[in-house]
């Protein structure tokens, strides 16, 4: 059974070799194909540019308009703000680090 597996599996692989080592004939492309490639393209190009025209007067919205955004902070630099018994955060601590809420900075 497993040689019969083997045989198949073998024979499949010099197949794929054979099939893939055969030359094929490189075909000639036409003039009138070129041209009516490069008018495609063109087309395309001058789409593309109508859309980034349209873009340009648009002005995304920027990340401090963001809800939920806070600023970045360094590590060890006061994070959070405590007044009466809530605590507001003023900027988000670096990778690696937590706001510990009970110094109220970056660690």
């Amino acid at each position: 059974m497993v040689s019969v597996r083997m045989l198949f599996f073998s024979a499949s692989c010099w197949l794929l070799i054979v099939l893939g080592s055969c030359e094929e004939p490189i075909q000639e492309r036409s003039a009138e194909y070129d041209a009516i490639k490069t008018q495609e393209e063109r087309e395309l190009i001058e789409a593309l540019q109508e859309v980034l025209e349209k873009l340009k007067g648009k002005q995304l919205p920027s990340s401090e308009k963001k809800l939920g955004w806070l600023p970045a902070c360094d590590a060890g630099e006061q994070c959070a703000v405590r007044k009466a018994s809530r605590i507001g955060k003023l900027c988000g601590c670096p990778e690696g680090t937590v706001c510990n809420f009970s110094v109220l900075e970056c660690l």
